[in-house]
């Protein structure tokens, strides 16, 4: 059984995304249009499991591909559509 730990509201969840968005940024260039910060650790005052969601919005998702090795250098895994067309799915950190 996979057990989940959801912890009280942190408000280094916003830093810790803004920390990851910039790297992101930095990686990926003009390709990236923006980026939100998702699920529940966007969400002021909530408690949630201490996984940061982000979806960064590109402007070619077919060139996504070609960032895989500099994904994998700061600790991505790249997952390619992960049973969803037309997306990519990368995830960092084991659970």
């Amino acid at each position: 059984m996979r057990r989940v730990k959801v912890k009280s509201y942190d408000e280094q969840w916003v830093s810790n995304f803004e920390d990851e968005a910039k790297t992101l940024h930095e990686i990926f260039g003009p390709e990236i249009i923006e980026i939100h910060h998702i699920g529940s650790t966007s969400v002021n005052g909530l408690k949630a499991k201490p996984i940061i969601d982000i979806m960064p919005i590109v402007r070619e998702i077919n060139r996504i591909d070609e960032f895989n090795t500099k994904m994998i250098s700061i600790g991505y895994e790249p997952k390619g559509e992960n049973g969803i067309t037309g997306r990519r799915f990368f995830q960092k950190g084991v659970e």
